[in-house]
Order: C-alpha cells, then sequence, then structure tokens
C-alpha cells in the first residue's frame, strides 16, 4: 500500500509504457550500428558471418546496454531532476534529447525498481558471454570483454568511481564504443587491428558528442556537482575544443579512403557535413543563442550516428565485389 501510493493515482502499480520509456530504446542505435560495423568489417575482411555468433551477441549487447542507461537513470536522478535546459524541454524524449528520459523525476518507476532492472540486465548478459566464448568458441578475450563493458557501464555513473561527474566520461564513452565495434569484429574473426583503425573518426566523434550535449545540461550539472570537461573547463574553451575535434574526426575518414581505395567512401561526405555544421556553430560562438547551441548537438548526434551508417554501407558493398 504504502509503495503504491507514492505513484501518480491516474497510474496503475505497473505500467508498461514507462518501462519502454526508461530502456530509451532509439538510443540504442548509438551502440546497435557500431556492432554492426564491427560485424561487417569481419565479412569485408573475411568473406563470411557466423550468424548463431551474430544474434547471442546483439542479445548480449541489448542486456549491456539496458544495464547501462537504467542505471545512469538511477545515479543521474538529482542532475535530471534539477535540469530545465535539457534539450526536449521537461517532456520531450527522443533520440537527441538530454538530461534522460524523465521517467524516475516524474515518479512514473520507482527508484529502486530501476536500480534492480539495471543490475539484473547485467546478470542476464552473462549467461550469452559464456555461451560465446565457450560454446560458440569466440576467443579468450570474449568475457573480459564483457567485463569490461560492464565496468565501463556501471561506473559510468555509479559509485565510487563516477566517471562522468569526475571529468571520465568522455574517455569511458570512447572506450566503451571502441569495445562495441573490437568486439563485433572479435567474436567473428578473433583479434585484428583493423576495427580500430576503420573507426578512428568514431573514437575522436563520440567524446566531441558528449562534450557538446553538456552544453544544454550545463546548469544542471554546475548545481549537482557533476563535472564533465565542459564545467571542468568552461564552455568557452569546450566549444572550441569541440570544434577541433570535429575537425580532427573528419580528417580521420581518410584511413577508410586508403583501405577501399574507391570512390565509394565519398558517402563519408554525408557525416562530415553535419559534423562540420555543429563545428561552425560552436567555433563561431553561435552556440550562445540556444537554439543555435541544440542545433548544434541536434547536428553533432546525427552526424555521430551517420559514421558508423555510412561506413558499414561502405564495407559491405565493397565486401559484396570482394567476395
Amino acid at each position: 500500500m504504502r509503495a503504491a501510493a507514492n505513484l501518480p493515482a491516474h497510474r496503475p502499480p505497473f505500467a508498461l509504457r514507462p518501462w519502454i520509456q526508461l530502456q530509451e530504446l532509439p538510443k540504442h542505435l548509438a551502440n546497435i550500428l557500431p556492432f554492426l560495423l564491427g560485424t561487417v568489417l569481419a565479412f569485408w575482411d573475411a568473406g563470411t558471418i557466423n550468424w548463431a555468433v551474430f544474434w547471442v551477441a546483439l542479445v548480449a549487447l541489448y542486456f549491456l546496454t539496458n544495464g547501462t542507461y537504467i542505471g545512469n537513470e538511477y545515479f543521474d536522478y538529482e542532475n535530471d531532476k534539477a535540469n530545465t535546459t535539457r534539450i526536449g524541454g521537461d517532456d520531450k524524449v527522443g533520440i537527441t534529447t538530454t538530461g534522460g528520459t524523465r521517467v524516475l523525476v516524474k515518479g512514473l518507476i520507482p527508484r529502486r525498481h530501476a536500480l534492480i532492472a539495471s543490475v539484473v540486465s547485467f546478470l542476464l548478459a552473462i549467461p550469452f558471454g559464456l555461451y560465446l566464448q565457450f560454446g560458440l568458441g569466440t576467443g579468450p578475450l570474449t568475457l573480459p570483454l564483457g567485463v569490461l563493458a560492464v565496468f565501463i557501464g556501471w561506473f559510468y555513473t555509479a559509485p565510487p568511481i563516477r566517471a562522468s561527474y569526475r571529468g571520465l566520461g568522455e574517455l569511458f564513452i570512447a572506450v566503451g564504443q571502441g569495445l562495441v565495434i573490437f568486439g563485433a569484429y572479435y567474436v567473428q574473426q578473433g583479434y585484428s587491428p583493423l576495427p580500430l583503425v576503420a573507426s578512428l573518426s568514431w573514437f575522436v566523434a563520440l567524446p566531441a558528442l558528449k562534450i557538446i550535449r553538456e552544453f544544454p545540461d550545463y546548469e544542471a550539472d554546475r548545481t549537482t556537482d557533476k563535472r564533465g570537461l565542459t564545467i571542468i573547463f568552461g564552455r568557452e574553451r569546450m566549444a572550441k575544443v569541440f570544434g577541433i575535434m570535429v575537425v580532427v574526426a573528419i580528417g580521420l575518414f581518410v584511413p577508410v579512403f586508403l583501405m577501399l581505395d574507391s570512390l565509394l567512401a565519398a558517402i563519408l561526405i554525408v557525416p562530415a557535413a553535419m559534423l562540420g555544421r555543429s563545428a561552425l556553430i560552436t567555433l563561431t560562438g553561435q552556440w550562445r543563442d540556444p537554439k543555435k547551441m541544440e542545433l548544434a548537438a541536434v547536428s553533432a548526434f546525427t552526424g555521430m550516428l551517420l559514421i558508423p551508417v555510412t561506413m558499414i554501407v561502405v564495407f559491405l558493398i565493397a565486401a559484396l565485389r570482394r567476395w
């Protein structure tokens, strides 16, 4: 009776929709796309895909991502509650919004239930990782990579590390997403530097995106001691750093051109254009206008997602021609 009394009167004790929202399923694309890229790179390199490995690894990735996102919602509760300048306002939740899903802030799900769901999601990934390594023979690094993924996903916001509160969030994101590409390739073909070299631009674009998405959340982060790089060094400096990182990310498309030796790689101009627009806004100081700031963040997020999308297309076409 006491737990039910804490829920909004017009909602039942259990409602499916808030649980769906809490998982941030649209944002799972940020992990699914690099997973697909790693798989396509393995196909381009060797001409084969083990579909059993693919599906088992994809399910494991779903649980790892779920555990991370739901855990972040739990540990970011105070920050999300204080965030009144987030992209999307008080209610809108989508792939480009910031400041969480608002599910816990609005009391649609008890916080402790979200914490339990996060832990359960991580635990559910374990049997799939075990089956990958010992049942499907994906190699000795499979479980260590999974453990590292859990470590990064949990301690991104969880104490005692709380990486995103100590200026380490950008590093955790880059390493975590790098694990997805490398891991997807590794379970298919074993160790190779290929997925790391091919996705260098992705590694730089991701922490850059984290920086620009901290701009609209700046006031909430400052009041709740969430010390991302933008809080530590200020928006003026990080606007320039973001612009430089974007330019570097665009320049790192060059290895892809060299590997493919094909005009197909010209499609990478699409994410480059989106990222370039966001860099132009920050480098010229237009980010001080809230609408321009939102445009920069949305363009950066779109450009970031288009990096693996365009690379998947390019390497898949090249692989089909090759094999």
